[in-house]
């Protein structure tokens, strides 16, 4: 039986240095079966070259010249169209696996869990490798850094998507994150969708990749507070059925976005983020692909199941479920 086979894409933008470590990682990958899409957003130090070059030398990779910005959201779909893998490894640029048999293990995981749609890995910062940046669960680092458990969501720095289960809980034709999104929040609606659509995603720390961005993450600057107050807007009108889960990730979370910009003194982008999320909602609804209540209240629920995960014994298998 053939090996199922692995699309690993990668979007990049003038950050040469750190896309070199991150290809040199994934071509020392030893699994029989793998392909590497770079989609160039526009770069403008050196990349294009590179890229050019990196074609030449390996038929493993396919490039792709987008000419300008396109966001990391319609760059990956522009990739993920052209992509032949079972499974789609998205990893950031400045992000790199650490061991020659990470995506071994990662098909692994896969295999292990038939229903998983996504499988988040550990993302650790790259300077400190002994910090977890479980910033993208609800679970506490120090308590689940070693244990596998059912996620709410994953971040979109170290996942892997089953293609099957992407073809399901897609927006659109070729629109697999939705390509509004820009680079904010862009994970949270496939998380969504997943559930929606019947699959399941994972948390498995048989991976560790090593991210740069894991040291600046939480450092928010003016344009990133921009997108991610316009983002509450983007998701209300897509995701939320009102006026499920409307308080918890609306109301309380625009709440704690304005908290944030006083402290950061980012105050104005943050308002103009709210203000361009009005008109957003109103687009993103007419995509017409709300979930339903019920799974609005499966979410809440393994987002409760995952603050538990670490406190109770998880012997049974059970970590994270939804029933």
């Amino acid at each position: 039986m053939p090996a199922l086979s692995v699309s690993v894409v990668v979007i990049t933008r003038n950050r040469l240095a750190y896309l070199r470590e991150c290809v040199e990682s994934v071509l020392m990958q030893d699994y029989p079966d793998f392909e590497l899409l770079i989609g160039d957003n526009g770069s403008t130090d050196g990349t294009i070259e590179y890229l050019r070059e990196l074609t030449v030398r390996d038929n493993r990779v396919t490039t792709l010249f987008n000419g300008r910005n396109l966001g990391s959201c319609e760059g990956r779909n522009l990739l993920l169209q052209r992509a032949s893998g079972d499974f789609w490894f998205i990893i950031d640029d400045d992000a790199t696996f650490q061991f020659k048999d990470d995506l071994r293990n990662v098909v692994t995981a896969f295999e292990k869990h038939p229903k998983a749609g996504a499988i988040g890995f550990t993302v650790v910062n790259a300077d400190d490798p002994k910090t977890l940046n479980l910033w993208m669960y609800q679970a506490n680092p120090e308590r689940t850094r070693n244990m596998e458990f059912r996620s709410a969501q994953f971040a979109s720095c170290a996942v892997c998507f089953r293609r099957e289960a992407m073809d399901d809980a897609k927006f659109a034709p070729g629109e697999y994150f939705v390509n509004s999104f820009f680079y904010s929040w862009d994970e949270f609606p496939i998380a969504w969708r997943l559930l929606e659509t019947g699959w399941e995603c994972w948390y498995s720390p048989v991976v560790a990749i090593r991210h740069h961005g894991s040291s600046t993450i939480d450092v928010p600057t003016a344009h990133r507070v921009r997108l991610d107050a316009k983002s509450v807007g983007q998701f209300a009108g897509l995701i939320l059925p009102f006026p499920h889960g409307w308080w918890r990730y609306v109301v309380r979370l625009s709440a704690w976005m304005l908290k944030r910009a006083l402290r950061t003194h980012t105050l104005k982008a943050c308002l103009a983020g709210f203000l361009q999320g009005i008109p957003a909602f109103f687009s993103e609804r007419q995509k017409r692909m709300k979930v339903r209540p019920e799974t609005v209240r499966r979410f809440m629920r393994l987002v409760k199941a995952e603050i538990r995960i670490g406190m109770e014994d998880s012997s049974d298998g059970s970590v994270g479920s939804d029933r």
